[in-house]
């Protein structure tokens, strides 16, 4: 049982695994993951207050909206520039047309797992929305990386 004065930290605990929750399916789920990751202003703005209580509701549905566009925007320019722009890693999130499979699939959805969760921890810790926001621009740009440089993938739809 939780005592008076441990039972905020678990509220802030419970409300960053709130947040975790759809940016992590995003990363390693597709398209259930990209349409779970559209929760992500509703759940930050019920969460929000207890995560960040001296940021403004203005502020962290600000930091919602650019969490998600962080996380997909480098995909969403790589289709409709048919690759030209963007990072088209994570492209096959929105649409699976060509999946990976085994490492290729596992290594870059950990690590770009692990950069939006690491956002979400700096941001419950210090009490701002903003690393939060970081994290999520970071998720995919760590998942390119990942796919460039740790795995051997390439899509030829």
């Amino acid at each position: 049982m939780a005592t008076d004065r441990t039972a905020p930290h678990l509220d802030q605990a419970r409300s960053a695994a709130a947040l975790a929750i759809p940016g992590v399916l995003a990363l390693t789920v597709p398209m259930v993951g990209f349409l779970t990751s559209l929760l992500l202003p509703v759940v930050a703005a019920r969460v929000g207050s207890r995560l960040w209580p001296q940021s403004s509701p203005i502020v962290r549905h600000l930091c919602a909206a650019l969490a998600l566009i962080g996380l997909w925007l480098p995909a969403l320019l790589a289709v409709v520039s048919l690759g030209q722009l963007g990072s088209d890693a994570t492209t096959w999130l929105i649409i699976p047309l060509c999946a990976p499979v085994g490492a290729a699939l596992v290594v870059p959805a950990v690590f770009a797992a692990l950069a939006y969760l690491m956002g979400i921890t700096v941001a419950a810790t210090f009490r701002s929305p903003w690393p939060w926001v970081l994290g999520a621009w970071a998720a995919p740009l760590t998942y390119s990386a990942a796919t460039r440089w740790l795995v051997d993938f390439t899509c030829f739809a």
